[in-house]
């Protein structure tokens, strides 16, 4: 069940804070998404060809799925009682309580996506919960960065799926992305070096 449900969407701004807060990951989660970061930043290929993934020219998608793998991993190291799903489960998986499970999305643009299917139905594996959403730039940039991370509540409603039914994209509606996510962190896009 939403804690939203029967709210209205201008409203949704003070329910959000306080499912942040109790969440059991939002002390440290912002530090363990940069902290995985820097990691995938100074991890290298292999060490007879010492290529740094910092010096390739990583395309955004391998780069999330590298997100993907890190920031659970890291989690699952650092906080009893959390690990990294499998198969049908959330991305960040609660193992006394599947509530507080966290489904991860990255991208390297201004919007996050989800799948098509997150607009269908709840059916499956669940859509609706805790998401942690990054915005990163391009590691093809001079000094990539994370610019954003998102902590908060959606729900399977929240979906908008593409038009044309070939499409495999869905995005977050206006009202959903303004007040059901809560701003973590967020860099300066002014200060790029």
């Amino acid at each position: 069940m939403s804690p939203y449900d029967n709210v209205p969407a201008g409203e949704w701004h003070r329910i959000t804070a306080p499912l942040v807060e109790r969440h059991p990951l939002t002390p440290g989660i912002a530090d363990f998404c940069l902290k995985s970061w820097e990691s995938i930043l100074n991890g290298k290929i292999n060490t007879y060809l010492n290529l740094k993934i910092r010096e390739m020219s990583i395309s955004p998608q391998a780069t999330g799925a590298l997100l993907h793998d890190v920031i659970p991993e890291y989690i699952t190291k650092n906080v009893r009682d959390f690990r990294k799903g499998t198969g049908s489960e959330k991305d960040i998986v609660c193992v006394s309580n599947d509530y507080f499970s966290v489904e991860l999305k990255t991208s390297s643009q201004k919007s996050i996506f989800g799948n098509r299917s997150y607009t269908k139905s709840e059916s499956g594996k669940s859509k609706s919960g805790y998401y942690l959403t990054i915005n990163f730039e391009k590691i093809s940039s001079s000094n990539p960065r994370i610019l954003l991370i998102q902590f908060g509540w959606l729900d399977y409603s929240d979906w908008i799926g593409q038009k044309s039914e070939t499409g495999q994209q869905a995005s977050l509606k206006k009202e959903a992305r303004q007040n059901k996510l809560l701003t973590l962190y967020e860099v300066s896009r002014r200060l790029k070096n």
